[in-house]
């Protein structure tokens, strides 16, 4: 809408007042613009520490397999305590069949049911070992990969900042 003057002169512009479609749709992309500069920054807080850590993937892999290789010596002390507690069940349920219908003493038929619960929960924590070592795992071949992605971009940036400098 244009607003004159006696002469027909145009003296200002005016817009249409924007509409509530447009509006939410402007709100919504700054919204997504400002969601999109926390990530980035996110991301960019995470790289600097990543490159603080780390100067060469050699240490991304030694600091893989000291974390791989703690979790690797818990799951072998427990499968060692699962073979023993097994153990002491196999001898005490075949205590229990020479005895036959007699049956096992009360303190060692609760012990035989101890021996059993132990078992179920040091296999439980085998299990949760085993998911932690593949989390690690996981997590360090992403730091490996994203070290890797950063530096190839360093590295590009380099000879174009080298070149772009005056020579002396």
């Amino acid at each position: 809408m244009t607003v004159m003057d006696n002469q027909g002169r145009v003296l200002k512009t005016l817009q249409e007042p924007p509409s509530k479609e447009s509006l939410a749709a402007k709100a919504a992309e700054e919204e997504r613009q400002r969601e999109k500069a926390k990530a980035d920054a996110e991301q960019a807080r995470k790289d600097r520490i990543l490159l603080d850590s780390y100067t060469t993937e050699a240490e991304i892999d030694l600091a893989r397999n000291r974390a791989s290789h703690a979790l690797e010596q818990q799951m072998e002390i427990a499968r060692s305590y699962i073979a023993s507690l097994a153990k002491r069940q196999a001898e005490l349920q075949k205590r229990k069949a020479e005895l036959g219908a007699k049956g096992l003493p009360p303190a060692e038929e609760q012990d035989l049911d101890r021996l059993q619960a132990e078992m179920e929960a040091q296999n439980a924590s085998l299990v949760q070992k085993k998911q932690d070592l593949d989390r690690v795992v996981a997590r360090y071949a992403a730091d490996q990969r994203r070290w890797q992605e950063i530096s190839e971009k360093q590295r590009l940036a380099r000879p174009s900042a080298a070149s772009a400098a005056p020579a002396k």
